[in-house]
């Protein structure tokens, strides 16, 4: 059990945003689903429902305005097993082809931002398409609209691209995505509008991100300019409660930081080497490209 526990982490400190994403996923489900089983047990379900809607995404612009935040979260949250496993699959197997082409700081970018267009198409056409508006109060959940925009990046990007198909064998991937897209397409009507919706919003974006890049312009690097000074932001108030909490522990050395020799404390140089080696490794493949032996190293040399 620890050794999974370790792996887990060290996919979160190493591994490509694919999988960090996917993890992130599958962790935020498994949550809860637990919550979702305390709240049953002391017979307070009600409270659970009102609580995971906040959460998710309303086209009700006084609902919506209520929760902002909700057209990020709502891509975390899935209906039930299927749902998670079917989009963390196409997650996998399409962003993987956009981080060996273009590397791995567009994942975030192109799923979080084609996750809000596609909330936001559905809150646009919902107000102003009468047909739409029975469901304008029916709350959204799911990754859908964030994995249509990688599908669709993926597919811009290599149309070419080949998949093997169970039962069907090597199939081009910009008509894998021309099939979802005339899927949803000719099921708006016939059940869950606001999901087929946001599916397509998603995939737009997928496709004019790509096609922006390719004519120079990265729509991904004010999004991780922003992200990166977020994360600096909170691990400042996290260190700053830490050293409340414990005062005297800012002295203490972060895992694989440098020292003034530019050694990795308490590596000899023979294991610098190693490590260094790994972590270009890392860069270069991920995470779960290492050997056991090589992360059984890493995780040994975080100890130290």
């Amino acid at each position: 059990m620890q050794s999974i526990v370790e792996d887990i982490k060290n996919q979160f400190r190493y591994g490509s945003m694919v999988i960090q994403l996917i993890l992130v996923n599958i962790l935020v489900y498994v949550a809860d689903n637990v919550l979702q089983l305390l709240f049953l047990l002391v017979g307070k379900g009600y409270a659970y429902d009102n609580l995971a809607e906040w959460f998710m995404v309303s086209a009700a612009p006084e609902k919506l305005i209520l929760k902002p935040w909700s057209v990020i979260t709502y891509m975390f949250l899935h209906a039930d097993l299927w749902h998670l496993g079917f989009n963390m699959y196409a997650l996998y197997i399409f962003g993987q082809i956009i981080v060996n082409y273009l590397g791995n700081r567009k994942i975030l970018p192109v799923f979080i931002l084609g996750g809000i267009v596609g909330a936001l198409t559905c809150v646009v056409l919902f107000n102003f398409i009468p047909a739409l508006q029975p469901n304008l109060y029916t709350p959204m959940l799911g990754a859908s609209a964030g994995v249509m925009a990688i599908v669709l990046a993926a597919a811009t990007l290599q149309p070419e691209h080949e998949l093997n198909i169970l039962f069907i064998g090597p199939v081009r991937i910009k008509y894998i995505a021309l099939f979802f897209i005339l899927l949803d397409l000719t099921t708006i009507t016939k059940s869950n509008p606001g999901g087929h919706i946001a599916h397509l919003g998603g995939a737009v974006f997928g496709y004019f991100f790509i096609r922006q890049l390719q004519e120079g312009k990265d729509w991904s690097v004010m999004f991780n300019q922003l992200t990166e000074k977020l994360l600096v932001f909170f691990r400042g108030l996290l260190r700053k409660n830490t050293l409340r909490a414990h005062p005297g522990s800012g002295n203490s050395s972060a895992k694989f930081t440098q020292n003034k020799t530019g050694r990795a404390p308490g590596a000899s140089s023979s294991n610098q080497e190693r490590l260094d080696s790994i972590l270009d490794k890392i860069a270069q493949s991920g995470y779960e490209s290492l050997t056991r032996e090589e992360k059984e190293f890493l995780f040994k040399m975080s100890k130290d």
